[in-house]
């Protein structure tokens, strides 16, 4: 007998206990669980007039935008601006917004924009104090006042949500990041070519500095040192006997452009010996001596000739016996 109750007993005690099992688990989050997201919101009123602001999600999220809902209720007869947020944001990029369709019950009128914010990378997001105007239709005349809200600040989502064990290692020493082949292949191109830049910047101030210093010679100095020039070159030893002559007589030739304005280096030997014959600044003699220089070499740059070594230095000697000569006359006359 005594078995029988023990065993009603249990079984009236069964469903008891699966109800309270059951709200147990309901109750228990499970270990590790993510608790669910509830928007955040924030109230500011201010004399009759309630101004609420909701944040969705309410931490920063940077895989997501947030869903920002501005909704104002106050009397029908006050007019309320909803303020612009453009430069209210921190660390948020204004995405879009839309308004909803006024609503009025019970003399009270209910406005609400709703505006998308993106997340940037920043060290805080916030939302800074608002400025609400409102117009109090109510009272003659019209009365114009505001009120300001607080600043908000949200917290922000770690983007690991659970532990992320051994298997992630921070590591912040730098890390040597090496340039493409491309890179290394343009970066020498720009070093040749700046290279060959300053190269050919070099020899063109030598040469610009070597003619200005020419230029500041005087036109004996010149040619006597085109002439020792010349004669380094050791034309004749290289078997280079009519180049010798071609450059000796352009030495000659020069020499009279500058100091007496003659064209020289253009004319033909005989245009040549027919300008300075009827010019007075040179006499027979010096025209003899310069015929008998040009004809010379003449037959050596136009017949072949070639002559021997007292010969080519007898060229020589009347070149600079001419120039030193002609130097010391006209310097006479000056």
């Amino acid at each position: 007998m005594r078995q029988h109750w023990i065993n009603i007993g249990l079984r009236a005690l069964f469903p008891v206990a699966f109800v309270c099992l059951a709200a147990g688990c309901r109750r228990a989050p499970a270990p590790g669980a993510a608790e669910p997201d509830v928007p955040h919101v924030e109230h500011f009123d201010h004399d009759g007039i309630r101004l609420e602001l909701t944040f969705d999600p309410p931490r920063v999220d940077l895989r997501r935008d947030m869903r920002l809902t501005l909704e104002i209720t106050g009397p029908s007869e006050i007019d309320v601006e909803i303020p612009v947020l453009d430069d209210r944001l921190g660390g948020f990029l204004l995405n879009g917004q839309y308004d909803d369709e006024p609503v009025q019950r019970e003399g009270r009128t209910r406005v609400c924009r709703h505006y998308r914010l993106t997340p940037m990378i920043s060290e805080e997001y916030r939302l800074a104090p608002l400025a609400i105007r409102y117009t109090d239709r109510s009272r003659s005349p019209a009365v114009r006042g505001w009120f300001p809200t607080r600043p908000v600040v949200l917290q922000t989502r770690p983007l690991l949500q659970d532990d992320a064990g051994e298997d992630v290692q921070v590591d912040l020493s730098p890390v040597r990041v090496y340039p493409a082949p491309e890179t290394l292949a343009l970066y020498s191109l720009l070093a040749i070519l700046g290279l060959g830049t300053i190269v050919l910047a070099v020899l063109l101030l030598r040469r610009i500095h070597r003619t200005a210093k020419q230029r500041r010679l005087s036109a004996r100095e010149r040619a006597l040192k085109e002439l020792a020039v010349l004669i380094a070159k050791d034309l004749i030893g290289q078997d280079r006997t009519k180049d010798f002559y071609v450059e000796l007589t352009m030495i000659v030739r020069r020499y009279v452009e500058r100091a007496h304005a003659v064209r020289a280096p253009e004319q033909t030997t005989e245009e040549f010996l027919l300008a300075v014959s009827d010019d007075p600044r040179f006499s027979a003699e010096v025209v003899r001596r310069l015929r008998a220089f040009l004809e010379a070499a003449d037959l050596v740059k136009f017949a072949a000739h070639r002559p021997d070594r007292p010969a080519v230095d007898g060229s020589i000697r009347t070149a600079r016996e001419y120039i030193e000569t002609d130097s010391e006359e006209e310097m006479e006359e000056d």
